[in-house]
């Protein structure tokens, strides 16, 4: 497979997950205008625009650390696409398996429910496993350091986005949350 053919592969993917996600964020703002739907409005299009300009601009090529590459086989780089393709298809479940329980920000909404179903009676948190490993196999893919630059801030900004969620579930399901945790982890399936 010509190398070119991975790249426009991987950025299908991530199309494809903005392209959902921002239509979510769009349809949601229109038949809920509230002060939430705007800041998941500007939390989508924040997230966009890192994933774009900082590693698919074009293929993480762009810019002082997308000249600088590490050999990548072309069996790791079909093997990162494959983990970013399913990394991305989980986040898009999670997020679609959610529904009106999500937000841009950690944050509870009136009638909020503990979701435990789908992709989360797996793990407690697909969307932002997906996010990070979906980041992973792009690296594999582009090979370039600037595309692992976006590995550590999105691992970053998972944890710290984990422990805000994890804090406010606790404080809203207590026993429940507490026995679903039990259940399913945090981020890895099965693992941690």
């Amino acid at each position: 497979m010509a190398l070119y053919i991975y790249f426009d592969l991987l950025l299908a993917l991530w199309l494809v997950w903005a392209a959902y996600w921002i239509g979510s964020v769009v349809y949601e703002s229109a038949t809920n205008r509230t002060k939430e739907t705007e800041r998941r409005a500007q939390g989508t299009g924040f997230l966009f625009f890192i994933l774009l300009i900082l590693m698919l601009s074009p293929y993480g090529t762009r810019g002082p650390l997308g000249s600088f590459y590490f050999v990548t086989p072309p069996a790791l780089k079909a093997a990162g696409l494959v983990v970013a393709g399913s990394s991305i298809s989980l986040a898009i479940w999670a997020r679609r398996h959610l529904g009106s329980n999500w937000s841009g920000t950690p944050s509870l909404k009136r009638g909020h429910e503990l979701i435990t179903g789908g992709p989360y009676a797996v793990v407690r948190h697909p969307i932002y496993t997906g996010l990070l490993f979906g980041t992973v196999g792009s690296t594999l893919v582009l090979g370039t350091v600037g595309s692992l630059g976006v590995v550590f801030p999105t691992a970053l900004l998972v944890s710290v986005r984990i422990g805000q969620e994890e804090g406010l579930m606790m404080s809203q399901f207590g026993e429940a949350y507490s026995e679903y945790r039990r259940k399913a982890k945090g981020l890895i399936p099965w693992l941690f």
